[in-house]
């Protein structure tokens, strides 16, 4: 499953002179970011840190603290996703995202397939 960038632009279209929707939209969309950002994190952390270089408790609570941030990220993307269909469903747009929005597996993992990717798309196709 992707995200269908059309049905974003859509959104944007339908409610330009709405900023309070746009708002919605845009910390919706602006949530997909701080979760790519909070696995950066994590990751970079995680190559850097171990036991050999910290205090096992602190290593723990450091470790517990980042992929907690990055679980609060992730269910703020998942039900961003679900807002953000509703909206669609509201406009008769197709959906953001088509699959299951759910923070049970395999959806979860599915979902931030989908939302990476599009964060990369992005990014990648920035303008210069």
């Amino acid at each position: 499953m992707l995200i269908h960038k059309e049905s974003i632009q859509k959104l944007i279209n339908n409610h330009k002179d709405d900023i309070e929707t746009l708002n919605l939209i845009k910390n919706c969309l602006s949530s997909f970011g701080e979760y790519h950002a909070r696995i950066y994190k994590m990751e970079t952390w995680l190559s850097m840190y171990g036991y050999h270089n910290m205090p096992k408790e602190d290593y723990q609570n450091d470790m517990t603290g980042l992929d907690k941030s990055r679980s609060v990220a992730h269910n703020t993307v998942i039900s961003n996703i679900g807002i953000l269909n509703r909206l669609c469903d509201q406009n008769n747009i197709s959906p953001v995202y088509e699959g299951i929005v759910s923070v049970e597996r395999p959806h979860r993992v599915e979902i931030a397939d989908a939302v990476l990717a599009y964060v990369e798309e992005i990014v990648t196709q920035r303008r210069k």
